[in-house]
């Protein structure tokens, strides 16, 4: 991690800036590449600023704190950053599941038995007749389709046996 430390109205200390890389050093593990930081500590009068910008994996995160101590403000904004930067690794994270495509963990527990845990995954049905379904199995080699069909206007499935022959699957309700 590359570090630039900016002193303003504040002599350089060894000690400061020793304190501000070991800080810093903890927000590198939520970053795959390079990060670049830039620091800036300012005194004015009794106030004690610092302000951090941190910048890699196409993230640009800034923080900024005033104490009356130096040391609280680095420990304050370097909170403040791990903060921010999980928040957008977990967007990043559901952005790349494709958002409502992500999968879920559910519990099922029949009658006070032992839970037994069950993936969710949610799908995005498209309207088409069970034509166009079949023609898109056949194209797309998949084992199975989930549709709307608008002839129905019900959600129907169609699967593909192991011996070549389509199901489909009409939902009746009782």
């Amino acid at each position: 991690m590359q570090v630039n430390i900016t002193f303003r109205h504040l002599d350089s200390s060894p000690g400061l800036k020793e304190y501000v890389n070991k800080r810093i050093a903890k927000l590198e593990k939520y970053f795959y590449g390079p990060v670049e930081a830039h620091v800036i500590l300012k005194a004015e009068k009794f106030r004690q600023q610092a302000e951090i910008t941190l910048i890699g994996d196409g993230y640009k995160v800034t923080g900024k704190e005033e104490t009356a101590d130096m040391y609280e403000a680095i420990d304050l904004v370097v909170a403040k950053l791990e903060t921010q930067v999980k928040k957008l690794r977990e967007k990043r994270k559901n952005r790349k599941r494709g958002g409502a495509k992500g999968l879920e963990m559910a519990s099922l527990s029949p009658s006070g038995e032992e839970e037994l845990p069950v993936e969710v995954e949610r799908v995005y049905v498209k309207p088409m007749s069970v034509e166009e379904a079949l023609e898109q199995m056949k194209t797309a080699e998949q084992d199975f389709l989930i549709f709307n069909n608008p002839e129905t206007a019900s959600v129907n499935v169609l699967y593909r046996k192991s011996n070549g022959t389509y199901v489909l699957i009409l939902p009746e309700l009782s």
